[in-house]
């Protein structure tokens, strides 16, 4: 399992989460716990509880089998990872759909609007499928999702898309379609930008619930796209 989700053990998991490795080793998730109790109540809680029983040695806790980090994504039903599934496609394809759109001299911001009406609704449904999962890898690029628009909070405010106290990301159409082409452009175009970046994660977690849902059926062999039959 930490070959499918790049968990690495004991101490480097702890760099990871504390923030303490080297600038080269991804997100701190200490600097993502306000994002991420947004995205699940106990999140935090359970992330630990999940460290912890993956480095003791005893697997009960008050009678009951203590949740490792490989093993959370066990409790999530067939439908929860289906519309996550879903959900994720659909982010990558609006995501796409913006990173490839045409940003020349002769497009106006209207002719963006729909796509970027898309690209916000379907990453809201994705992020409001994320809040009842239990798999931690699952919640962690989900984590990471929410990271990326704060860090473009500034631009998205400027081009008319707000990000509420839930995460979530609202459109004021009259202001898009005022906004800057060349803002437009920062924000979406191409490799590197806010929409690339996004649909990187919607990739992430499509495979992350293709994969627990041939876990979680006692399947274990790799597709040459590293999903799991």
């Amino acid at each position: 399992m930490n070959g499918i989700y790049g968990m690495n053990s004991g101490n480097s998991f702890m760099n990871s989460f504390f923030g303490t490795g080297g600038s080269s080793s991804g997100p701190s998730l200490l600097s993502s716990l306000g994002d991420l109790q947004m995205i699940k109540s106990g999140a935090y809680k359970k992330a630990m509880k999940a460290y912890y029983a993956n480095q003791v040695s005893q697997s009960e806790t008050n009678g009951k089998d203590t949740e490792t980090i490989s093993g959370s994504g066990a409790a999530d039903s067939k439908v929860k990872l289906s519309n996550l599934k879903s959900s994720t496609q659909k982010l990558y394809e609006s995501a796409n759909a913006l990173k490839n759109a045409d940003y020349s001299e002769d497009t106006k911001p209207e002719d963006l609007l729909d796509k970027a009406k898309s690209f916000v609704n379907n990453y809201n449904s994705t992020l409001s499928t994320t809040k009842n999962m239990n798999s931690y890898s699952i919640l962690q690029t989900a984590v990471w999702g929410t990271e990326q628009m704060n860090i473009s909070e500034g631009l998205l405010n400027k081009v008319g898309i707000s990000i509420g106290d839930n995460n979530s990301l609202s459109i004021d159409e009259e202001k898009f379609k005022s906004a800057k082409m060349s803002d437009l452009k920062a924000l979406f175009a191409g490799s590197g930008s806010l929409a690339d970046r996004i649909s990187q994660k919607a990739s992430t977690m499509y495979n992350q619930s293709t994969n627990q849902l041939a876990v979680n059926q006692g399947k274990m062999m790799y597709t040459r796209f590293g999903t799991l039959i």
